[in-house]
């Protein structure tokens, strides 16, 4: 459906009327040039679940290594960061078909979800996997993750959006209970490797608001 702005609007109230994470509407509004700054009388195009076809998943796993292991695989294949691409078919071989992933595409195709997901817990997040969805999910006893104090190889590391963008990935190495090792889609990563999807330190999950999630559907 189409949304024209109103004064005051702005993309988080926006996001929040529809149940659309904010991500998802930048990325299907391109014209968007500041988040922070929306005109009265734009036109945005607010995507419904329905838009985007359903896909059939593959047998998730819990197994560490060979979550590790997918998540290599997607390494250094030419990948480029955009917001709300990627992650929509776990079926394929790499967490995308048209070259655009973002992290939160990444790390559901690494376990084997769609993100676009019928899991109970994520109805109320609009049923999209995202930064902000994983995070109250891993904060909840309710969901797909369970939370855990130090982080171990094969877990989703993960901080929410805020202000901001999100970020999240998978540990791939640790080292007296510390993060050596991630495995993540990001624009930094673009910049530097020219391939959004790498192998790098955690210097970037160096928050007070990350928080650490092992998969236990």
């Amino acid at each position: 459906m189409h949304y024209t702005v109103k004064s005051k609007d702005n993309l988080t109230k926006i996001s929040k009327e529809f149940n659309i994470p904010k991500q998802l509407i930048l990325s299907f509004n391109p014209q968007i040039i500041n988040p922070n700054k929306l005109f009265v009388d734009q036109v945005l195009y607010i995507p419904n679940i329905s838009d985007i076809p359903e896909k059939l998943q593959i047998e998730v796993t819990t197994n560490a290594h060979k979550i590790i292991e997918r998540a290599k695989s997607a390494i250094n294949n030419g990948i480029k960061y955009k917001l709300g691409e990627g992650g929509l078919n776990p079926n394929i071989s790499l967490p995308t078909t048209n070259k655009l992933c973002d992290c939160s595409g990444f790390v559901c195709w690494v376990v084997g979800l769609s993100r676009k997901s019928e899991i109970p817990f994520y109805k109320k997040h609009g049923g999209w996997i995202y930064t902000d969805s994983i995070v109250a999910d891993i904060n909840s006893n309710a969901g797909i993750f369970e939370k855990i104090r130090t982080p171990e190889p094969g877990c989703i590391v993960v901080y929410g959006a805020g202000s901001k963008i999100g970020h999240t990935g998978i540990v791939s190495k640790v080292s007296n209970g510390l993060m050596e090792k991630v495995i993540h889609c990001s624009s930094g990563n673009d910049k530097k490797f020219k391939d959004s999807i790498q192998e790098t330190t955690p210097e970037v999950f160096n928050r007070a608001d990350t928080v650490f999630g092992r998969f236990i559907i």
